[in-house]
């Protein structure tokens, strides 16, 4: 869900450095990284009330989509939902009726992302859903880290002054395909594609390693901070 993701819950940073470790990944240089890029589309915009509807993952290995392994787990239907989240996903609550609980889908996908750093669009709103669903499904340890590629594109894109427009508006800057939008596993896979092109892009600028990155990155939103 990423028509409506410029709010409040966006942080400057946006690296997300408060759970897990990145110590191990600051070290991946981008030719051998594993990503797992996920994206969610959820029952409205408010974590508190609202439930996730479908996570869809796409893994990036060396540098490649793995278009032979593909995941996406859709949830039952829970609790409250606003009136647009339908208008963006269109998953129908009957649809919603035959997913798997929760709990499942949890296991499921950390199962899949298992050894992959994450990486999402707006990661601060996927992960505000995840978190307490990861420890309301028993998972061990704290949720993974997970790279924002909001914020990555930002930095790496400085002539990109579609900002606040979104994904959408990305992958039209880049001439990248937007194709079954706002469905959750075909946003991962519009944001993989989108990732590639910004690994290429960071080693044009000598960025090799994930954590010469995420410096970057921070550098970067350090700058905007005094700007703005």
């Amino acid at each position: 869900m990423n028509a409506l993701r410029w709010w409040p819950w966006r942080r400057r940073n946006a690296v997300r450095d408060t759970v897990g470790s990145w110590a191990y990944f600051d070290a991946w240089s981008w030719r051998d990284a594993l990503f797992a890029v996920l994206d969610l589309e959820t029952s409205g915009l408010d974590a508190r009330r609202h439930h996730i509807v479908q996570i869809g993952a796409v893994r990036l290995e060396r540098e490649g989509i793995a278009l032979g392994n593909l995941w996406s787990g859709l949830v039952q239907g829970q609790g409250e939902r606003s009136a647009e989240s339908l208008l963006i996903h269109e998953i129908s609550p009957q649809q919603q009726a035959a997913g798997q609980d929760l709990t499942q889908v949890m296991r499921d996908f950390a199962q899949y992302a298992r050894g992959t750093l994450l990486t999402a669009w707006d990661a601060d709103f996927d992960l505000s859903f995840l978190e307490p669903a990861w420890r309301a499904a028993g998972l061990d340890g704290p949720m993974p880290v997970c790279l924002d590629l909001a914020e990555m594109a930002a930095c790496l894109l400085p002539e990109w002054q579609g900002r606040r427009h979104g994904l959408d508006d990305c992958l039209a800057y880049c001439g990248l395909p937007a194709i079954e939008r706002h469905d959750a596993l075909g946003d991962a896979l519009a944001s993989a594609q989108l990732l590639q092109l910004l690994m290429s892009r960071a080693e044009r600028k000598g960025l090799r390693t994930v954590g010469q990155v995420r410096k970057a990155m921070q550098h970067h939103g350090r700058r905007l901070a005094v700007v703005f």
